[in-house]
Parts: C-alpha cells; sequence; structure tokens
C-alpha cells in the first residue's frame, strides 16, 4: 500500500515562478522510488495598479463618433498607473484590469479636461509675441496662468492687433469615449516610480 504525501518542490519548474505541489507516493518498501504527480500552482495576472507600467492600445472618440486620437497604426500609450500619466476618469476604469482585458468607458469632463472657462480666454496685443515672424490660428504658446503656473494657450482668433488665446485644454467640457485594450502590465522600476513616468521604448526618454 502506497502513501500519499504532499511536498512543495521545484522541480519540473526551475527557475520558472513559484514552486508547485506535487503527490509522492511512496512504496511499501524504503527503497526510494518515487510517483510524482505535479499540480502546477497557476500564477495570477498581472493587475493594473499603482506603480504599474501599463501599455494600452486605445481608440478615443467624442459624442459625435469621431476619431480624436488612436493608438492604431503605432506603438501602444505606456503610462505609469496612479503617476497622473493619464486622464483621472480613464485610469479609475483600468484599476484591476490585466493584459488582454478589453474596456470601453465614457469620462465626462470633471475626470478628463475639466468644464470649459470663458475666464481662460484672453484678448492680447500682437506686440506680445515679439519674435514671432506670422502668428496663425491654432499656434500654442506656454502663458502664465492665473495661479502663477505655466500653462499651453492656443491661439484662436486674429482680428488687427488683437490675438484672442484661448487657455483652455482643446477638449475642455468634452465627454471621451474611450475602447482600451490592456497590452502588457508590469512593476515599474524603483528609478521610474522616482521619476513618475516609465522609461524605454513607448515612454519617456531622458
Amino acid at each position: 500500500m502506497a502513501v500519499m504525501i504532499l511536498l512543495k518542490t521545484d522541480q519540473g519548474n526551475p527557475g520558472r515562478g513559484p514552486p508547485v505541489w506535487a503527490w509522492v507516493a511512496f512504496g511499501p518498501a524504503l527503497g526510494y522510488n518515487l510517483t510524482f504527480i505535479f499540480l502546477e500552482q497557476k500564477v495570477r495576472p498581472m493587475q493594473i495598479a499603482a506603480n504599474k507600467a501599463v501599455s494600452i492600445d486605445y481608440t478615443l472618440t467624442n459624442d459625435a463618433g469621431e476619431v480624436i486620437d488612436s493608438s492604431a497604426g503605432g506603438a501602444p500609450l505606456v503610462y505609469l498607473h496612479g503617476a497622473g500619466n493619464i486622464i483621472v476618469g480613464l485610469e479609475k476604469a483600468l484599476v484591476g484590469k490585466q493584459a488582454g482585458d478589453e474596456v470601453k468607458v465614457a469620462v465626462e469632463p470633471e475626470e478628463a479636461y475639466g468644464e470649459y472657462s470663458a475666464e481662460l480666454v484672453a484678448t492680447l496685443n500682437r506686440s506680445m509675441f515679439e519674435g514671432v515672424d506670422e502668428l496663425e490660428v491654432g499656434m500654442q504658446f506656454h502663458a502664465s496662468g492665473p495661479d502663477g503656473g505655466m500653462q499651453i494657450v492656443t491661439i484662436r482668433e486674429l482680428e488687427g492687433d488683437d490675438v484672442i488665446v484661448d487657455g483652455n485644454h482643446p477638449l475642455a467640457g468634452q465627454r471621451l469615449n474611450f475602447a482600451v485594450k490592456v497590452v502588457n502590465v508590469r512593476d515599474a522600476s524603483q528609478e521610474e516610480v522616482a521619476h513618475g513616468h516609465i522609461h524605454g521604448e513607448g515612454g519617456h526618454q531622458h
């Protein structure tokens, strides 16, 4: 009569993740002719959480169905989860997801680029753009915001010597519809966490 004993071993799985459990059948004799029945422990795929490096393919559309942006035909977007690299609403929707998961989410303005604010529209004189040979609608510049911080302003209109600039994000006030597929999830390095962004391919280049 054989005796079955459950042992923890790395046999059959050397260097490839956690140990496996094996039932070992001991025969009645003291000779060690052992029968191993390996019950390999499943490794749960890594889930998106703070300080994970995440790669996603995505398509962004507005409520009219127009494509605003997409990673199609290019490399996936790589970001550090929890570091504010992407908008809050999308980041929340991706928590707990893993490679292969697909997500569709509509993000309201308050969790995207905010509501449109007329207070961020101003009329400036052309003389303030000294050094720029020719101003055009759509040009963007860095300017000092009301709180003293730097923000990007976009030229909306040109009327003689008046230049109307808008400090709102181009997508402010819009609901954003994302179709996302998670490509990869990994632990971010200590350096990436310290810098607040991902390094290497698809990430930030120093």
